[in-house]
C-alpha cells in the first residue's frame, strides 16, 4: 500500500527540517504514531534508529526502523527492520510559499487475502492521519 500527501509551508526548508529530520520531535505534529529511539543506537543521520507504533484500529503495523538515506535539508528515506514491512521518505523542496513538505509511506501487511483487505481498510485511516499530522506540522512551523 502506498500513500502520500503534501502540504505548503510558509517556512524556510531548513526550518521545517528541524521538525522532520528529528523523530523524537514527532509528539509534536504526528497523528498515529509513536516514535522512540533505540538504546544504544544513533538518534539522527544515517542508520539512526527508531521503535515506530503505529495503530489503525486493532492492527500495529510497528516495529523498528532505520534511516537509509539521509540529505539534509532536503530528504531522508527510513525502511524497516523489524516488524511490518514499510518504508517512508520525507521530501522537502522549496516553493513559492517557502516549502513543499512531502510524507511518502508504503507498508505490506503480511498474509492473503485478509492481509489485503487489512490493508485496503487501514489506507484511508493512515491517508487521514497523515494530512492531519502536516496540517500540525504547518501550524508548529510557521
Amino acid at each position: 500500500m502506498h500513500i502520500e500527501e503534501s502540504i505548503e509551508v510558509r517556512s524556510p526548508r531548513e526550518e521545517v527540517w528541524k521538525f522532520v529530520s528529528q523523530p523524537e520531535r514527532y509528539e509534536e505534529f504526528m497523528f498515529g504514531s509513536h516514535w522512540s529511539p533505540v538504546n544504544g543506537e544513533p538518534t539522527s543521520g544515517p542508520r539512526a534508529r527508531f521503535r515506530i507504533s503505529i495503530e489503525v484500529r486493532s492492527i500495529d503495523l510497528g516495529g523498528v526502523v532505520e534511516v537509509v538515506e539521509w540529505d539534509p535539508p532536503h530528504e531522508f528515506t527510513w525502511t524497516s527492520i523489524t516488524g511490518i514491512d514499510q518504508r517512508g521518505r520525507w521530501i522537502l523542496r522549496d516553493c513559492p510559499a517557502g516549502t513543499m513538505a512531502t510524507v511518502r509511506a508504503s507498508y505490506q501487511v503480511p498474509g492473503g487475502v485478509l492481509a489485503l483487505v487489512a490493508s485496503q481498510l487501514s489506507k484511508p485511516l493512515i491517508r487521514r492521519d497523515l494530512r492531519r499530522s502536516l496540517q500540525a506540522l504547518k501550524a508548529a512551523v510557521e
